[in-house]
């Protein structure tokens, strides 16, 4: 099978980049063509798109494995990547989703990189392994997909939380702070959801979460930063990529009906988006981390 990679932005230039590494033969999806069949698929799509490209150029789609990359969840179904692919693609894929601490530019500069691929069916496992795994990006696999894409989707707005306590001058100890508490409240949605979050899951869960609250390198980040200051259209114009943790928020009151839980920090970052003030941000952000 010949590996496609759906997307050619900067995730996917980095999964392009250990392919190359590791002497595999793949090509970067054509715009709007076809998707060919007997393929390994590596989506590097944002996950808001994810639905119409497989709808428009996936329909002959038979024998395939396919590998998520997107961390998000779709706006109109509250849809993880999993379950969007699964809607279109049937129940019965040979699905894998890489989720974990890697920023693109250091995957592509060969910084030692640990990440999750969690998998549907074990069959594969090994191969799809093999694919991504050199010297310097590891990779551990495990029998869970759910529990990776919704920590994936909501370390995103965690991180913008992160971002704005960064843009209102706090340092670390008051973002070490909301990272304790976005972990708490990964846990406590993850299990109210009956996923499980265990040990071999930690790169792709509470590590993929400090690394996008801990620097501008993540659009999530930085966009939570520019809120300090900028009005919501306009720090989005200022990131100018897609910022996955904005579109997750509008699915944050569906899973916390869903679950049965609140998730305070989730909330700060719903209202501050909703109230789109500026000006008000600090008091709400004071209001918030003085109670917490």
């Amino acid at each position: 099978m010949k590996i496609i990679i759906l997307g050619n932005g900067k995730w996917g230039q980095a999964m392009a980049s250990l392919f190359t590494k590791n002497n595999k033969d793949f090509s970067f999806w054509q715009r709007d063509s076809e998707i060919q069949d007997n393929s390994i698929l590596v989506n590097c799509l944002p996950t808001q798109v994810i639905r119409e490209v497989l709808e428009k150029y996936g329909k002959n789609l038979k024998n395939f494995i396919i590998i998520n990359g997107a961390k998000g969840i779709e706006s109109k179904t509250h849809k993880l990547p999993y379950e969007i692919i699964s809607d279109v693609l049937g129940e019965d894929i040979d699905y894998f989703t890489l989720i974990g601490p890697g920023f693109a530019q250091e995957i592509i500069d060969q910084m030692p990189t640990l990440v999750n691929i969690g998998y549907v069916k074990v069959k594969n496992s090994e191969l799809v392994k093999n694919l991504f795994q050199t010297k310097y990006f590891r990779v551990r696999m495990v029998n869970q997909v759910k529990a990776l894409e919704i920590s994936g989707a909501f370390k995103n707005i965690y991180a913008i939380a992160c971002g704005i306590a960064d843009g209102l001058g706090f340092e670390t100890n008051t973002k070490t702070k909301l990272i304790i508490i976005a972990i708490e409240e990964l846990y406590r949605l993850s299990k109210n959801l009956s996923l499980v979050i265990n040990e071999d899951m930690i790169a792709g869960t509470v590590g993929d979460l400090i690394l996008t609250c801990s620097s501008e390198e993540s659009r999530n980040f930085s966009f939570g930063k520019l809120l300090a200051k900028e009005k919501v259209k306009d720090a989005l114009a200022i990131v100018g990529e897609t910022t996955e943790g904005y579109h997750a928020l509008e699915s944050l009151p569906y899973f916390e009906q869903k679950a049965k839980v609140k998730l305070s920090l989730a909330g700060f970052v719903y209202e501050v988006v909703r109230k789109d003030d500026p000006g008000k941000i600090r008091s709400l952000f004071t209001s918030f981390v003085e109670n917490v």
